[in-house]
């Protein structure tokens, strides 16, 4: 057995010995031709690129995370797979639509600056509808507290709150902007829903998936004060369960 020199998995699993790619021996016989062996690659690596390559034929721009200059995870992260969830996220009521490249970055360096390994999500989205590769899909998110088991996790890089949402400053200085005409609430453009569409179709096809649902529709968010995805975020979520007759998350 050889470990695979890929750049992916360096990078990704820090050269982790679970993802490797084998052949077996085969003796040299004077005379006789070499016989082609089959090489058995990690399927999970295969379906990762699948995966990537649908999402190109189908127009959308995927930027892998080698492209936005990801920082390798600060350690081992623990596998995932057999997904059958998915959980819609915006990026918070500090974002706004902007470079997404940069803003992956942003994200990452805040989650490895607080107790995450990597950055939480698997997959981003930026407002002109370009999706960015975020966790590698081979381990387990970090996007909902407690509940990350089969869940692929999508940000919407974008903050798609209305000012009444929360309890804190900001939800007082967003209704007081509001109740002078000054507005603060953004909209999600059509590029960045359509991608999202495109991408969660995607992940269907290739995971039994049965359920989506906004970061707060998941058990025991709320209880800590989860507004994610906002209301705006969740109109789009309640308009995909619709389009694509998924359910909504378990309740416990």
């Amino acid at each position: 057995m050889f470990k695979a020199p890929a750049r992916v998995l360096d990078e990704l699993s820090k050269t982790d010995p679970r993802f490797t790619i084998t052949a077996n021996a085969q003796a040299l016989n004077k005379g006789q031709p070499l016989v082609p062996l089959p090489i058995t690659i990690n399927d999970r690596a295969a379906t990762r690129e699948a995966l990537i390559r649908k999402v190109r034929a189908l127009g959308h721009e995927f930027v892998e995370r080698s492209q936005w200059h990801a920082k390798p995870p600060k350690n081992l992260l623990e596998p995932d797979w057999d997904y059958s969830m998915i959980a819609l996220h915006h990026a918070g009521r500090s974002y706004s639509c902007g470079r997404g490249a940069e803003q992956m970055l942003e994200t990452q360096k805040t989650h490895q600056s607080k107790d995450f390994d990597d950055i939480s999500y698997h997959y981003g989205i930026d407002c002109s509808g370009v999706l960015y590769e975020g966790r590698d899909i081979r381990f387990k998110a970090s996007s909902v507290s407690s509940y990350n088991t089969g869940v692929i996790g999508i940000i919407l890089l974008n903050n798609l709150t209305t000012p009444e949402e929360g309890k804190d400053w900001v939800t007082f200085a967003r209704k007081n902007l509001h109740s002078l005409g000054v507005g603060t609430t953004h909209s999600i453009p059509a590029t960045q829903a359509d991608a999202t569409i495109t991408l969660i179709n995607a992940l269907k096809d290739i995971f039994f998936i049965t359920r989506f649902g906004g970061h707060k529709e998941y058990p025991n968010q709320t209880l800590e004060g989860k507004i994610c995805p906002g209301n705006i975020g969740m109109e789009l979520v309640q308009l995909i369960r619709t389009k694509t007759q998924l359910l909504t998350p378990p309740t416990s």
